[in-house]
């Protein structure tokens, strides 16, 4: 599901990292105290102070205060007022795989005594979850990473095709593969960073990995975006 931005060409990663396909995201059926996962098709546990960015919206789009409340899991937190979305930003950190390595760790490359020919990263994922949709939310807020949704009309029903764009730095990223829940499968992008999805009933999870190969940072040979869009379908 991953590819590589070399200067302004695509380029294959030469090295996987089965860690980058991870999201971050909150739990749309919480409530009133709801939880911000991690993980890939289960949630794992990550320290708190990982999310470090988190603004809760309400239907107007106006900031809505929040308790964080760190749990041996994770975050959890709880909103004062209606939250209508959840904007998240997650740093996962370093992660190296080095040639003796079997998986990636969550070290960085230059403190591994065998990191010649090894792979670092560095991770940042960011996400929405959407709880009442709003005529705002078909428009981005921003990240540098994310799913816009095109307008649509009534329920949200499995079945339904549903459409999002997907920006990274506000200009859209064609021919990126979008999965839902970690099935890592799916549709790619358009020219215009356009996507249709078929959407499944309860929890969708729409996300894409992209990793940007880079030489400024002597621990990462590459910085690794994750964008998701969560939401339910009846």
């Amino acid at each position: 599901m991953k590819k590589v931005l070399a200067a302004a060409a695509l380029v294959l990663a030469a090295t996987a990292l089965p860690l980058l396909a991870h999201d971050a995201w909150v739990d749309p059926l919480g409530g009133p105290i709801y939880q911000v996962f991690y993980g890939h098709k289960v949630p794992e546990n990550y320290p708190a102070a990982k999310v470090t960015t988190l603004q809760v919206l309400d239907a107007e789009q106006h900031f809505l205060p929040y308790t964080r409340l760190p749990t041996a899991k994770g975050l959890s937190i709880k909103p004062t007022g209606q939250p209508a979305m959840f904007v998240l930003d997650f740093d996962n950190g370093y992660w190296t795989k080095t040639l003796q390595d079997k998986e990636s760790r969550n070290v960085r490359l230059t403190a591994q005594p065998a990191a010649a020919g090894g792979v670092g990263s560095r991770l940042f994922k960011y996400s929405k979850t959407v709880l009442r949709w709003q005529p705002w939310m078909f428009k981005a807020v921003g990240q540098r990473f994310e799913f816009v949704p095109e307008a649509f009309s009534g329920a949200l029903r499995a079945g339904q095709p549903f459409q999002v764009r997907l920006l990274l730095d506000g200009q859209p990223l064609a021919n990126a593969m979008v999965e839902n829940n970690s099935n890592e499968e799916g549709p790619h992008t358009d020219a215009n960073g356009l996507v249709t999805i078929k959407l499944v009933k309860g929890i969708n999870r729409l996300a894409n990995d992209l990793d940007i190969a880079q030489t400024a940072d002597p621990d990462a040979t590459r910085l690794s975006l994750t964008a998701a869009l969560v939401f339910v379908a009846e």
